[in-house]
């Protein structure tokens, strides 16, 4: 099954990798008869194979001083161009940018991978289908702090053996490949918000990140190869169904979009309320919204906002709990 992803806001996945200005220089390009800000990439080892023996040692001793930065130096311009290993958009402004986040790619082309997107839709599964009854059992296994019966929980709800879930879990047959690739990354500032009381305003020291630009159309495929000799798992082989994954998918992004206007309209914070009614336009049951990447954040990735309203307690548990981890 063919699927289309369009990205509506730009999406980090980092590969671990960082970079700095010793790496990369700014500059213009024309594109479609624009003038636009772009970053070039580039392979220091292959910049210094182009220079002489005299601009070498130069460049070596440079390397040595922690602000270098490429922008700097005229004469090393030309051959950093011919040992640029890829350009991206430049959607900030800012001179004095010290350390870049890389995002994930493959023959340094960007993508999103299908890890990342069946973690979102098992998410949503999760979120739209889990009984009263089975948040019971949670908030209970919480309270207790019996974090084995938590986790059994959850495997359950895929798999006939919470034991075994690498061999007995529907979502083994649900196969999402890795999204093609994209050429040119675009690199945006990124400042955390933090609200106190009625206001709000931003932390200090912005992160770099390269993102998948927004406005992008990438490709994927779904294959479902559940079969009924698998008898075991026969009342859950209906969770991998393309619809039941399309409309858990849209109620969960609709309830989190919801719950971001409240966030946002409680504090004051016009321009993320404006952001959230965009994307509420944008929302609907046959193209449903999927939240990826970077800052996604625990409302997001896990099936927290269905305790947040009712079960605060546990919720905060939760919370504490799954710090850097799914549920």
């Amino acid at each position: 099954m063919k699927c289309t992803l369009k990205v509506i806001t730009p999406v980090h996945i980092g590969n671990g990798t960082t970079y700095g200005p010793q790496e990369f220089y700014t500059g213009k390009a024309k594109l479609s008869g624009k003038i636009i800000d772009i970053f070039r990439r580039v392979d220091v080892s292959k910049l210094y194979s182009e220079l002489d023996d005299e601009t070498r040692e130069e460049f070596i001793d440079h390397l040595s001083t922690q602000d270098f930065r490429l922008d700097s130096m005229e004469k090393f311009r030309r051959p950093a161009k011919e040992a640029a290993r890829y350009w991206g958009y430049l959607k900030t402004g800012e001179s004095e940018i010290t350390e870049v986040r890389e995002h994930i790619k493959t023959s340094d082309e960007i993508y999103i991978p299908g890890s990342s997107i069946k973690g979102s839709i098992r998410t949503a599964l999760l979120y739209e289908h889990l009984r009263d009854s089975d948040l019971d059992r949670i908030s209970d296994a919480v309270t207790r702090r019996r974090y084995r019966d938590l986790n059994n929980i959850i495997n359950s709800f895929f798999s006939s053996d919470p034991q075994d879930t690498a061999k007995k879990s529907i979502m083994r047959f649900l196969e999402v490949t890795d999204t093609n690739t994209f050429k040119n990354p675009a690199l945006h500032k990124i400042r955390v918000l933090a609200v106190t009381g009625r206001s709000y305003n931003y932390k200090r020291f912005p992160v770099y990140l390269e993102f998948m630009p927004r406005g992008v159309k990438l490709e994927f495929e779904m294959n479902f190869t559940y079969s009924e000799r698998y008898e075991d798992l026969r009342n859950k082989s209906e969770l991998v169904d393309p619809e039941k994954i399309r409309e858990s998918l849209y109620s969960f992004s609709r309830d989190y979009i919801e719950h971001e206007q409240d966030f946002a309209s409680k504090y004051d914070v016009d321009f993320l309320e404006r952001i959230y009614r965009k994307l509420e336009k944008g929302n609907s049951p046959e193209s449903p919204l999927m939240r990826i990447g970077q800052g996604s954040g625990f409302l997001a990735t896990t099936i927290g906002l269905r305790f947040k309203e009712e079960d605060y307690s546990t919720y905060e548990s939760i919370r504490k709990l799954t710090r850097g981890k799914k549920l």
